[in-house]
């Protein structure tokens, strides 16, 4: 007992490492990613980014959840299984990529039980979490919930609270919180901010962990951890820089690649700060509680 009151990380809440396993030819809203017609005839990356995020977690002694793209599972089903051999979770980000906002309720239904049973097939494990393809969901999908349940998902960590589009989905603490629908209950792990007041930063993800300092990233989660648990997400090709680049915006081109060499220090710094759990472990924990 002396031990664990006296360690800083023992008194924080956890840590929540995720990776959406996609590859870099799965980014949204860019005019240079290929048709899913392409994909199979495409160099893939995402077996030597994944490794590395492998690597980093066993460093620390951390397990993830890992939200697997079905296309990649069902490509690549020895990276299910691995990722199972060790400890991680496994969860489902979808079959193809596709944005939920452009779905209709009964093909968003079929593809998160598809993508779901093919995951639980190859890695022999209930899959219980979802993520949605960048967080695409809002004012006109009102079922998102409620059809997750319905495919057989017992939480989601989609949402985002500093896009407007999301009120309307979620108005809880920005904290892992169950959700009563029309279908039952869900708990959702919404995206981490960084609160400065009123004020709700993204800075813990994708781009945004990229493009922040490391002594800022450093600080803002320390105090977040006091407060509630860090969910961090992020994808195989940011540990892999030289992956393919695509045709973009200069905008784009800059939030997707920007800082890259320096992701694996970030991560480093933010695995140190706090124990890490699965969202399935903590998700098993609140139902205790509750």
């Amino acid at each position: 007992m002396q031990k664990q009151s006296s360690n800083p990380r023992s008194a924080r809440h956890p840590v929540f490492y995720t990776v959406d396993v996609e590859d870099y030819y799965h980014i949204l809203g860019v005019k240079g990613t290929p048709p899913v017609t392409q994909w199979d005839s495409l160099p893939a990356r995402v077996e030597r980014g994944l490794a590395r995020h492998f690597d980093l977690l066993a460093e620390h002694g951390a397990r993830a959840t890992l939200f697997f793209l079905g296309y990649i599972a069902r490509r690549f089903p020895h990276l299910v299984r691995k990722a199972v051999e060790l400890g991680h979770e496994v969860a489902s980000h979808g079959f193809y990529h596709q944005e939920v906002r452009d779905m209709q309720r009964s093909v968003f239904e079929a593809d998160a039980a598809d993508s779901r049973k093919l995951l639980e097939d190859l890695s022999g494990k209930e899959v219980r979490g979802w993520r949605s393809a960048g967080f695409t969901m809002g004012e006109g999908t009102p079922w998102f919930f409620s059809s997750l349940l319905e495919a057989g998902y017992a939480y989601d960590s989609s949402i985002v609270q500093n896009r407007p589009q999301h009120d309307t989905l979620f108005r809880g603490e920005n904290r892992p919180t169950f959700l009563t629908t029309e279908s039952g209950r869900i708990c959702e792990f919404p995206i981490t901010m960084a609160e400065f007041g009123s004020l709700k930063i993204n800075m813990f993800g994708g781009g945004y962990l990229r493009f922040f300092p490391a002594w800022l990233l450093g600080r803002a989660a320390s105090r977040e951890l006091t407060r509630k648990p860090l969910l961090i997400y992020i994808h195989p090709r940011e540990l892999d820089p030289g992956h393919p680049r695509l045709q973009m915006s200069i905008y784009r081109h800059f939030k997707s690649y920007v800082n890259l060499s320096g992701v694996p220090r970030k991560l480093t710094l933010l695995l140190g700060l706090a124990e890490s759990l699965t969202l399935g472990e903590h998700y098993e924990q609140l139902l205790l509680q509750d």
